[in-house]
C-alpha cells in the first residue's frame, strides 16, 4: 500500500475555517459601501468579477453585485446563514484593529487582504529571524511595524497549491506588497477555490442592468419546501437507504457530516430531477440543523437514484433524518450519528473515508450534482453505498487527526500512523508507517489496486500512536469487493 498526500481534503463547504482568527464570527451585515468594496475584496475577486464590477454604472447594480458575490461563495446555500460572509466580515474587523494606519483601514491593506484570503501564515520572517505569526508584537514593544515576509506552504488540507509549493509575500512597513507574477497567480488560484456556486453569474437583463440574485438563483424553493415537509410528515412511497460517509472538522466548533442516500424509485429518464432534505435532532428531539437542495441524477442500472446530503453539527449524538421527494412520491430514512469533539484536549481521529480513486472532475462544480455534498474544494469524492467496490477499482482511504500533544521541549507532536487491510481478521496488506510533527494531520493511503484481492469482505484499519501523550487509537471501516458493482 502507498501513502499519498491528499490536497483539498478539508471541505470547501466549510472553507471559512481557513479565515478563522481570534475574533468571533460576525453576523451578516448590510452591503459594504460601494466605494470601499473593491478595496476590501480585492484579492477575493476573480479577474472576470473585477471586470464586471468596473463596468457597473450605478450603486444599485454595485449592491446587487455584492449579493451575487457572497452567494457564489456560500458554503451552505440551503441554510439562512452565509458562513463565508460572516467570517470574512469578522476578519475585516480584526484587520482594522491590528493593521490600520492614520489614513487607511487595516482591512484595506495588503496584510488585511492576504489574511482574509489565506489565513494566518505558517511563518513570519523579518528582522533577521523567523517566528510564528504575532500581529500585535510591535504594539506591545512600542515600535513601528518593520518589513516582514509571510510564508505559506502547500499542505494536504488546502484545495489549491502554490506554484513552487511555497508562497512568500514580502510586506513593507505599511503592509504593502508587490502583487504580480507568481504571487498574483497563486493568490488568484486560491481565490477561485472559494467559489462554491459557479452556476450563479452576473447576468445582464435586456436593459443592461444586473439580473437580481433572487431571479438568478436556480434552486427551486418549492421543491426544497416539499422535501422538507417530508421530514415533518414522513412517508414511505419507495425504499430509501441512507448512510454517513464523511465526518470532518469545521469552523466555530462544528463538524461537517455528509452521507449518501439511495431511492429505489425505478426511474428511467435521464437526468432525473428530484429534491432531497436532511435534518438533525439532538438527544432531546430538538432539531438543530437543516439543509435541502435539488438534484439532477442519472438512474443506476436498477433505476435507483443516488444523491448526497450534508450538515454542520456540533459535538454530540444526533438522529439525522433524510428525505427524497420525486414528483408526488417521497420517502424518509434515519441514521444515528455521533460527532466527536475535534477541538478537545486529547487525540481524536475522524472516521475513515473510503472511496474509489477516480480522475478529478473537469470544469466547475455543479450544485445539482448528486455528489455535491462530497465536493471538498477541488476534490470531488464519489463514495459507494455500503463501501462496495469492483476488482477494477483502486481504493483511497483518508482520516484527519486532531489534538496530538506537543512535546514541551521541541514544540512538536510525535504522531505515527499505519494502515492495514484485513480479511477474516487476518492482515493481507500493510502500509508503511507515516510520521507527523503537527497537532493536526491528514493520514491517507492509496491508491490501492483491488485487482489482486479476492472477492469478499474486508476491513481497512488505521492505527495511530501519540508518542508524546503515550496514547493509541484505532479507526476501522468495512468494505466489500464484488465482481459486479452498482455505484
Amino acid at each position: 500500500m502507498h501513502a499519498r498526500h491528499h490536497r483539498g481534503l478539508l471541505p470547501l463547504l466549510l472553507v471559512s475555517l481557513r479565515l478563522a482568527t481570534s475574533a468571533p464570527a460576525a453576523a451578516e451585515g448590510p452591503a459594504v459601501d460601494t466605494k470601499r468594496f473593491p478595496k476590501l475584496a480585492h484579492l477575493l475577486l476573480l479577474s472576470e468579477e473585477q471586470e464586471v464590477l468596473k463596468s457597473l454604472k450605478d450603486d444599485q447594480d454595485r449592491r446587487e453585485f455584492q449579493k451575487i458575490f457572497w452567494a457564489r461563495r456560500d458554503p451552505t446555500p440551503a441554510t439562512p446563514a452565509n458562513e463565508f460572509e460572516d467570517n470574512v466580515r469578522a476578519v475585516w474587523k480584526r484587520a482594522d484593529e491590528i493593521f490600520s494606519y492614520p489614513n487607511q483601514k487595516g482591512s484595506e491593506t495588503g496584510c488585511g487582504q492576504v489574511l482574509v484570503l489565506l489565513g494566518i501564515p505558517e511563518e513570519v520572517q523579518g528582522g533577521g529571524a523567523a517566528r510564528r505569526f504575532d500581529n500585535m508584537a510591535y504594539l506591545r514593544e512600542g515600535s513601528t511595524r518593520a518589513a516582514e515576509t509571510w510564508v505559506y506552504r502547500d499542505r494536504p488540507a488546502l484545495p489549491y497549491h502554490f506554484t513552487t509549493a511555497e508562497l512568500r509575500i514580502a510586506f513593507d512597513s505599511e503592509c504593502r506588497f508587490a502583487e504580480g507574477g507568481i504571487v498574483a497567480a497563486d493568490l488568484q488560484r486560491a481565490a477561485a477555490t472559494l467559489v462554491t456556486r459557479p452556476d450563479l453569474s452576473y447576468s445582464r437583463a435586456s436593459d443592461g442592468r444586473l439580473v437580481p440574485l433572487a431571479a438568478a438563483a436556480p434552486l427551486s424553493s418549492g421543491a426544497r419546501a416539499g422535501a422538507q415537509a417530508l421530514l415533518a410528515a414522513p412517508r414511505e412511497d419507495f425504499p430509501l437507504v441512507a448512510e454517513t460517509k464523511l465526518l470532518m472538522r469545521g469552523p466555530k466548533g462544528e463538524s461537517y457530516i455528509a452521507g449518501l442516500l439511495r431511492a429505489s424509485a425505478h426511474a428511467k429518464e435521464a437526468p432525473v430531477r428530484f429534491s432531497i432534505a436532511a435534518q438533525a435532532a439532538d438527544a432531546g428531539g430538538q432539531v438543530v440543523a437543516r439543509a435541502a437542495r435539488e438534484v439532477a441524477a442519472s438512474p443506476e442500472a436498477d433505476g435507483s437514484l443516488v444523491a448526497s446530503w450534508g450538515l454542520a453539527l456540533k459535538p454530540g449524538r444526533y438522529t439525522v433524518t433524510v428525505a427524497a421527494l420525486l414528483n408526488a412520491t417521497g420517502s424518509v430514512e434515519t441514521v444515528e450519528v455521533e460527532v466527536p469533539d475535534f477541538g478537545g484536549a486529547s487525540l481524536v481521529a475522524s472516521p475513515l473515508v473510503v472511496y474509489p480513486d477516480e480522475p478529478p472532475s473537469a470544469g466547475a462544480a455543479d450544485p445539482r450534482d448528486p455528489f455535491a455534498a462530497m465536493h471538498l474544494g477541488a476534490l470531488h469524492l464519489r463514495p459507494r453505498l455500503g463501501n462496495v467496490f469492483a476488482p477494477s477499482d483502486a481504493l483511497m482511504v483518508v482520516a484527519t487527526l486532531h489534538g496530538a500533544k506537543l512535546d514541551a521541549a521541541s514544540g512538536q507532536a510525535g504522531l505515527r500512523t499505519r494502515f492495514s487491510v484485513l480479511k477474516d481478521g487476518k492482515p493481507v496488506a500493510r502500509g508503511a508507517e507515516d510520521v507527523f510533527t503537527k497537532a493536526d494531520a491528514v493520514a491517507s493511503v492509496g491508491p490501492i489496486p483491488l485487482a489482486g484481492y479476492a472477492p469478499g469482505a474486508y476491513l481497512v484499519r488505521l492505527d495511530v500512536t501519540d508518542d508524546v501523550a503515550k496514547q493509541t487509537l484505532r479507526q476501522e471501516a468495512a468494505f466489500e469487493i464484488r465482481a459486479a458493482v452498482t455505484p
